[in-house]
């Protein structure tokens, strides 16, 4: 485990989870200890509404002179790590079904999901040895997603745990994979160095001692190659070099 693994900054609440209302002029959150009846993956925002779904809360006390949720209120999910909020569900409230103290069985639908976000973040915290390797592959953008909500958490910093990156990519099929596999390789098992959006590979970069690192080469061809294929732009492996030699990194080929 290494300096980057989640360590939140103060200790961890009692309750694991919270929900904000987005209705205007509404602040409040509410904290409890579980959910249950949320989509297994991951439902996009753009995507229809899944409706009719049974959610179960477990835990949750409204504040004094404050009602629970709201049957027609719109509600984020947030998972809880020490002083981050991660946004995990927004769902719709349509119908109290029936509460027994602290747990509320309520008809809702979703309008977006990240599940397998909150379930990585879940096995790290418990200290569940998993790496992105031993998913399947459709885990990948949870995974760089939940290395990414703890980097901005530091403002990008990270504990660099080598100098010397090979960017080698045998075995990868996806450039999700690619950042996966440069993430861990800079930073550790959590680490995390950008998305296919170059912007922020170079942000991630600039904040990490970039004079300290060479990045290696083996086969300058295959790489190009992945680039061009997984991201569909050709010059994608160019910019990404000029990143590296602009942001004071050492790029070499000679491995």
């Amino acid at each position: 485990m290494t300096d980057n693994a989640p360590k939140p900054s103060k200790p961890l609440p009692e309750k694991k989870y919270c929900l904000r209302s987005e209705s205007n002029g509404d602040d409040i959150v509410l904290f409890f200890d579980s959910v249950e009846g949320l989509p297994d993956g991951c439902v996009e925002k753009e995507g229809t509404e899944t409706e009719d779904l049974l959610l179960v809360i477990e835990g949750m006390e409204a504040p004094k002179n404050c009602p629970a949720l709201r049957e027609g209120a719109v509600y984020t999910i947030c998972r809880v790590i020490g002083d981050i909020e991660v946004d995990v569900a927004g769902i719709h409230c349509k119908q109290l079904l029936h509460r027994a103290g602290t747990r509320h069985h309520w008809l809702i639908s979703v309008g977006w999901a990240r599940m397998p976000l909150a379930l990585i973040l879940d096995a790290w915290l418990s200290g569940v040895p998993v790496g992105w390797r031993a998913l399947n592959p459709l885990y990948r953008p949870s995974w760089i997603e939940a290395c990414m909500k703890l980097a901005a958490s530091r403002n990008w910093r990270q504990v660099l745990v080598t100098e010397r990156v090979v960017l080698s990519v045998t075995g990868l099929q996806a450039i999700e994979d690619f950042y996966c596999h440069l993430g861990e390789a800079l930073f550790g098992d959590w680490g995390y160095a950008g998305n296919s959006n170059l912007d922020a590979f170079e942000e991630v970069l600039r904040a990490n001692q970039p004079e300290r690192i060479l990045f290696c080469i083996p086969d300058e061809a295959g790489f190009d190659a992945f680039l061009a294929r997984t991201t569909g732009r050709p010059d994608y492996a160019t910019v990404f070099k000029q990143i590296v030699i602009e942001a004071g990194a050492r790029l070499s080929t000679a491995c």
